[in-house]
């Protein structure tokens, strides 16, 4: 194996410098800085997309970011890792590390305050729709399959725009999609997802839902599309992350647009009412999500760059900054609110980003610890644990959170029991 390291109010002041604007919107801006930077690993000989990409990937992961220049079966590169190293993401941004959920969360206070201010318009041509393919079929994209008992090869790294059918606005989401055809992929929809909703509204009218797959976005869409329950338009926060809107592109078959910046862009029809069979796929506790009958899309057209590189994530760190990232995010903005005794959220990386969250204080008052906890588990309901600190602790260093629950928490007056907790629903007690 050969590889090679190489490195109608007032707008918003920009975010970051021209050059980390750049990063955040555009796939290829991140891959050329990694390289500059000496920040990524290039896999020159061929690999196979099924289990041996994601095997080589893994050698790599929490250091360099990789892309896989030579793909068995397919003219196109495959890059992934681009969330697994927090330094990393940290300097794609311009930023300390620390700093990126603070960033992200300073973009929903002018979202939720000026809401349409920094709106993206959609454009005729752009690099995204360079090329359009003659045929549809899915298989000629490097989709690789990464763990050994996955259901199929499976696009989850790929930004997903809908319109709500009652409102018209636009959201994004990710989710795992398993190929099944040339022209068809099956995928989870969790609980509580606002696709969901769109989904349902949209089979009882007996109307297929259209929608935009995009591989390869910028940085800030693809890490502002995990943020939780913020409903329509919620794409525009990524503007406010970048200080300017992001553009998009209008589809070929749809009204639903896509991101103008996109390296491939997959343009599909959620069927109403049929349900096929899905999974099992490797997921982020590190165990697999089941085999069940899930929802269906048709794909009507894929578009693309002349020279695309094909985005992929695997299940675990990566996985774990995306959605720890945003939910740190999330729950600042939403505790630091009512509780200003907020300094900082972390969700360490034994919760895989989801599950656990520690939560650092100025504590002040009796009763702080408990008021927090119950407010962090309002903010994100995926949560299972959270722990509160003092802000002499380090909140992101294992060892010192274990030592200040040892050496500080009384089981008798400091364990909060929520019974009946909403949780998330891959997590079984």
């Amino acid at each position: 194996m050969k590889t090679k390291s190489t490195g109608g109010t007032k707008r918003p002041r920009a975010a970051a410098a021209p050059t980390a604007a750049k990063r955040l919107t555009d796939l290829g801006a991140c891959i050329a800085f990694l390289e500059r930077t000496h920040r990524l690993v290039r896999v020159r000989s061929e690999v196979d997309p099924r289990y041996e990409l994601a095997g080589v990937a893994h050698r790599f992961e929490g250091s360099k970011c990789v892309l896989f220049e030579r793909v068995k079966g397919s003219a196109w590169p495959v890059f992934t890792g681009l969330l697994w190293n927090r330094d990393i993401v940290g300097a794609l941004f311009g930023l300390p590390a620390a700093r990126v959920p603070f960033r992200i969360a300073e973009a929903i206070v002018p979202w939720q305050r000026d809401r349409g201010s920094l709106a993206s318009r959609a454009r005729k041509r752009g690099p995204a729709n360079e090329v359009i393919e003659p045929v549809v079929d899915v298989g000629r994209l490097p989709i690789p399959v990464h763990a050994l008992k996955d259901g199929g090869r499976y696009l989850d790294s790929s930004v997903v725009l809908a319109r709500n059918p009652r409102t018209g606005g636009l959201n994004i989401s990710i989710h795992r999609m398993m190929v099944t055809g040339r022209d068809r992929l099956t995928f989870l929809i969790d609980p509580g997802r606002h696709l969901g909703e769109y989904v349902e509204y949209a089979g009882q009218r007996g109307e297929t839902l259209p929608v935009t797959i995009n591989n390869g976005v910028g940085l800030a869409p693809w890490i502002v599309s995990t943020l939780p329950r913020l409903g329509d338009g919620k794409l525009d926060i990524a503007n406010h992350l970048v200080g300017r809107p992001i553009e998009l592109l209008r589809a070929q078959t749809s009204e639903v647009p896509a991101y103008a910046d996109a390296q491939f862009v997959i343009e599909a029809e959620i069927l109403p009412g049929v349900r096929e069979d899905e999974a099992p796929f490797g997921e982020v506790t590190g165990y697999y999500g089941g085999r069940d009958k899930r929802w269906v899309m048709k794909v009507n057209a894929i578009t693309r760059r002349e020279r695309p590189v094909f985005h992929t994530v695997i299940s675990g760190r990566e996985v774990w900054n995306a959605v720890g990232l945003t939910a740190e995010a999330a729950i600042f903005h939403a505790l630091k609110t009512g509780i200003p005794e907020v300094r900082a959220v972390f969700l360490p990386p034994g919760g895989c980003g989801f599950y656990q969250a520690v939560v650092q204080v100025e504590n002040t008052r009796p009763g702080l610890g408990r008021e927090v906890i119950d407010a962090t588990f309002k903010a994100f309901r995926s949560l299972q644990r959270v722990v509160v600190v003092d802000t002499d602790v380090d909140l992101f260093d294992a060892v010192d959170v274990d030592w200040a629950i040892t050496t500080r928490f009384d089981p008798d007056t400091d364990l909060v029991l929520l019974p009946g907790a909403e949780g998330h629903p891959s997590i079984r007690w």
